[in-house]
Formats: C-alpha cells, structure tokens, sequence
C-alpha cells in the first residue's frame, strides 16, 4: 500500500505526465468550448452548472494566494511603518472622496439591473440566469421565468456571495464596488511604489482615484470596478511569477486570469498575454514550472468559449438599432475614434474624462515606447514587472481598437465612456514610468510631479460634484423607485413601461405593459379577489406642440377599459413620467387597445 502511494506521488510529480495531462486539457477544451457542444446544450450547462465552476476557480484562487501569502518573499526595499500608515490613508482619503461625491446608483440603465438580476438567481437558486417574471408563492418570492444574459458571470457571482454571507438587498452591489475601489487602489499603490518608488506609488494613487469615470464606476453596480481590479491583481501576479517562477506564483496567476476573462466579454483576450508570460517564466530559468491547478485552467476557460457561442447565436441580446446587422464592423471606426478623441480630450464638465491624465498619459506612452524602441534588442532583459507591463500594455491597446470596431462604444456617449478605463489605467501607470524616470534626471521633477497632480485632483474633483455624466435615464427610475418605496408596504403589482427587473430585484411582481393589453381577464381577476392590494401602472408623455402638450407614447397607452386613478407626475426634460392606479377593467369593452 505505501509503496503504491509513493509510485503514484511521484508519478504525478513527474513533469512529463503533468505536459501530457495539460496537452490533453487543451484539447479538450477547444473541442468542448468551440466544437463539440451544440449551442442549446452549452445554454443549459451555464445556466445550470456555471455557478460550481466559478465558485471551483474562485476556491482554489483564495487557496492559491494563502499559499501565495505564507510564501511570500519582500519585493523591492521594505515598507516602513510611516509608508503603511500614508499608503492607507490616501487610499481611503480617495475611496471617501469618491462615495462622498457619488450617489450609491445604478448608473448605467438596465445593464447594472440585468448584473443583479443574475447574482439574484446566483444567490436564491445557483442558477447563471436573469429573471423576466417572479412572483410571491405563499411568502417566497420566486422566479418564474429565466434567460440567460449575455454578460460575463463573475461580478454577479461576487454580488451572490456578499447576499449569501448579509442576506439579500440590491445596495449590496454598492458596497461591493466600494470596497473593490479600495483594494484597486491598494494594488495601483503597489505596482506604482514598485515602478517608480513610493512617489510612484502616491501618484498612481492619485491619478487613478480622482478619474471621474473610475470613481462612477465605484459607487454604481456595474461589472467595471471589478474587470480593472482583476487587471491590477493579474498585473502584480504575473510580475511575481516571473521573479519567482514557482508553482504557488503560477496558479494564483493563472487562476486570477480565468476570473478576469469572465469580468467583461473583451477581457478573454488577456488571456494571450498571459500565456505569453509563463513562456517567458519558462524560458528565463531554461525549466518548465506546471502546477496540476494549471492543468486545468484550459478547462475552466470552456464555460467563457460556450457562452460567446450562446451570445453569437442569440442576436436579440445584442441590443442593436434597426439598420445595424453586426456588433462589429469597420464602419463604426471613425465614429467611435472622433468620439474617442472628443473625449480625452475635452474640458466640458460633462464629460467624465481628464485631460491632465489624457496629457501625462500619453507622454508616457510615447516615451515608453520609444525607450522600447531604443532597447529593442535587449528586450529579454527587462525587469520581471516591465516585461509584464509589456505585454499586458499591448493587451490593453488591442482591447481598446477591439472596442473601436463595436456598435455602441463612442467614449463620448456617457454610456459608453466606461470602455474607456483599461486604456485609462494603461496611461496612468506610463505616466507612473516618465515620473520616475524624470524623477532620477531633473531635482525639480518631483515638485512638477505634485503640482500636476494637484492640477489634475482641482480638474476632476469639481467634475465629479455636479456628476452630469452620472444621469443617464436613471433619476426617473429612482424617483419611481423612491415613490412606490414610501408608499405603504403591500401586495402590488407593477404594469412597468421599462424593465420588469428593476421592480423583480425589489421582489415585486411586474409585467411589461404590452402583456398587460393581452391579459385583461387576469388583472380583472386580481382586482376583484384582491390578491395585489394595488396594482401601479407607469407611463411616460412626450411634447406634441410647441406650447407644451403632451400625450402618452403610443406604447404606453392602454386600452379604453382600463380605468386609470393618476398618483404623481414628475418632468425629465421634455419628457414627463406619470404614476396612476389601476382602478377597473371593464369586462364588456374590447381589451386590445386600438
């Protein structure tokens, strides 16, 4: 028995088995990713099996950075206690700054409730779905009718795990990003202190922190927060592989990789990179370092392969206008450039950029890329965390021309100006790079340095006051959201011109309005058995005249059996959104409206 203990430990110990194993994982994860399952099947498994296999990366990601942590070795000259207590400071200074001048919002419309929808099934069902319909059965809310999303998994994940450990309430996702916000922070101040000393540390600190659309992104409960963390986290991780090529450094690496390929959908091709990465950890040392947890990495990349294909094959979830047949196109280049362009670079207050980073960034950049240029042929010798900036740098610039090809990323569409962020942390840390090296050529660097970034945090902190890149379409769903929470808390349903989700994460039912024209028997019903104590119909008026009339959008209206009590009404610039109580519907009048 020990004898056949000892043959099978060292079998696996061999390198030989563990390449073999890993040849074979590949394969059968591009088969099983982009061959061999249908696209009905590979629905079915996300949905149903996703959870476990994202909650599978993120147990053995904790395990690996225990492990990680207990093997740690100093990097760089040791912090002092005076450098801890500043480093904590300016993090939660800029973190406070933020949430102070942010409300805690949804801020994107309907992608950040679709976000929770998902980690709401995630968290009551362990189910990878949004919700469409839900319903109160005998005191438990349940869903009734699923769909999968097209968006990635993992923050909606993280969103479940905070609801599973403080019981559910959408501000959860709030905190979250909150709280990301701060590590983010923590880990630009590490990576900036190990490119350009402790300067370098503070200033990355600052450029980051202050950024409006970074800080927008921090106090909504969208998945941006998160996808810049991972970057961060896989940024440092692979500098530490690369300066200790290990199995520990290498499965937290590798680990940390999957999870952010499943942070927004372009985020997959960090993966390139990051294979690029273990070939150098390889090659430098002349070994081969292959952990059994990055055996199996290739297979816990399948559930991202199946669900490109779900979202290739389901064009209703691409959200395009009528005259649009592809997401990707050259045509949408130069429209996205000028709008790219317009938004680095200007000044308004309504644009949640800024052009001392746009600046400072880009000769960053530009110096940068000719000192490669200068180096070219001695490129192998770089330090461990340049050589991975390196690479991940060239990821970051082919996400951003990936983007410039999409339908709908003009940077200056607020809506649209979060793509902007990996492109943003790119320039953040080559200015990081020119401070420091500016710093070890001219005494008075230094002093520029902390003025630009004085002139940078008097720029940007008044933009994030008024915040006018923040309202987009949201205040009217909060004032509903704020109308219906002070009312008295009972049994409604809610006839929704909108979204259902955001009534459904509330654990209210709601149907669109559309359905509520064909179902004129069934809310009949409801209202003379009082199963919903009342039910609440909102609509929206746009101007007819110049002189300031308004009707109901055409599909708004209902039908003339419907009787209709008004409650409120509140104007949105031209638009005008009303809240009435369904009364009666008439059982002798026809139920289409015309």
């Amino acid at each position: 028995m020990e004898a056949s203990r000892l043959s099978l430990s060292g079998l696996l110990a061999r390198m030989d088995v563990r390449l073999g194993c890993f040849g074979v994982a590949v394969v059968a994860a591009v088969y099983l990713g982009f061959l061999g399952v249908p696209v009905g099947p590979a629905e079915y498994f996300i949905k149903h099996t996703g959870y476990y296999v994202l909650l599978l990366t993120f147990v053995l990601f904790g395990v690996s950075l225990w492990r990680l942590w207990q093997t740690r070795q100093p990097a760089g000259p040791a912090w002092s206690r005076r450098e801890w207590i500043a480093a904590v400071l300016v993090v939660l200074l800029f973190t406070g700054v933020a949430i102070a001048h942010e409300t805690f919002r949804s801020k994107i419309l309907n992608d950040e409730f679709v976000l929770q929808s998902t980690a709401f099934n995630m968290h009551f069902f362990r189910e990878v779905a949004a919700m469409a319909r839900g319903y109160d059965v005998l005191g438990t809310f349940i869903s009734t009718d699923t769909f999968l999303d097209k968006r990635p998994n993992f923050y909606p994940f993280l969103v479940s795990l905070v609801h599973d450990f403080t019981g559910y309430r959408p501000a959860n996702a709030f905190y979250l990003n909150s709280a990301l916000m701060a590590v983010t922070l923590g880990l630009a101040y590490h990576i900036g202190r190990r490119l350009s000393g402790w300067r370098g540390g503070m200033l990355a600190v600052a450029l980051l922190g202050s950024l409006p659309v970074f800080a927008q992104n921090a106090t909504g409960s969208g998945m941006e927060m998160l996808n810049v963390t991972m970057l961060l986290a896989v940024i440092a991780l692979a500098a530490a592989y690369l300066e200790t090529p290990d199995d520990v450094r290498l499965s937290a690496f590798l680990l940390a990789t999957v999870l952010l390929a499943q942070c927004r959908y372009e985020s997959v091709l960090y993966v390139l990179p990051a294979a690029l990465v273990v070939l150098v950890g390889w090659w430098r040392p002349r070994r081969i370092t292959l952990s059994w947890v990055a055996v199996i990495v290739p297979l816990l990349l399948v559930p991202v392969a199946l669900h490109n294909r779900v979202l290739s094959h389901s064009p209703v979830l691409w959200e395009m206008k009528e005259n649009q047949t592809s997401r990707f196109g050259i045509e949408y280049v130069a429209g996205n450039l000028q709008g790219a362009m317009n938004f680095f670079f200007s000044l308004r207050h309504h644009e949640a950029n800024s052009i001392v980073l746009t600046v400072l960034g880009a000769a960053g950049l530009v110096w940068a890329a000719a000192a490669l240029l200068v180096r070219r042929n001695h490129l192998g010798k770089l330090e461990p965390l340049q050589m991975t900036w390196l690479y991940f740098g060239l990821g970051v610039l082919a996400n951003t021309v990936l983007v410039m090809f999409y339908f709908w990323s003009s940077f200056s569409d607020p809506m649209a100006a979060r793509f902007s962020l990996p492109l943003y942390v790119l320039m953040v840390f080559a200015g990081v790079i020119l401070a420091g090296w500016l710093d070890r050529r001219m005494p008075a660097s230094t002093v520029l340095l902390f003025a630009s970034a004085a002139c940078f945090l008097g720029f940007s902190i008044p933009k994030q006051s008024p915040h006018h890149y923040s309202r987009l379409g949201i205040d009217e769903i909060e004032w509903e959201r704020r109308f219906v929470a002070a009312r008295s808390p009972e049994q409604r349903l809610i006839l929704a011109n909108n979204s259902t989700i955001i009534w459904l994460l509330q654990k209210t039912p709601s149907i669109l309005l559309n359905r509520a024209r064909l179902v004129a028997d069934r809310l009949r019903y409801q209202l003379e058995e009082s199963n919903f104590r009342e039910i609440l119909v909102f609509q929206a008026l746009r101007p007819t005249t110049p002189e300031g009339d308004h009707e109901i959008v055409v599909d708004d209206r209902l039908p003339a059996s419907y009787h209709l009590e008004l409650l409120a009404e509140k104007r949105f610039g031209t638009k005008i959104a009303r809240i009435s109580r369904l009364v009666s519907v008439d059982a002798d009048k026809p139920a289409v409206a015309p």
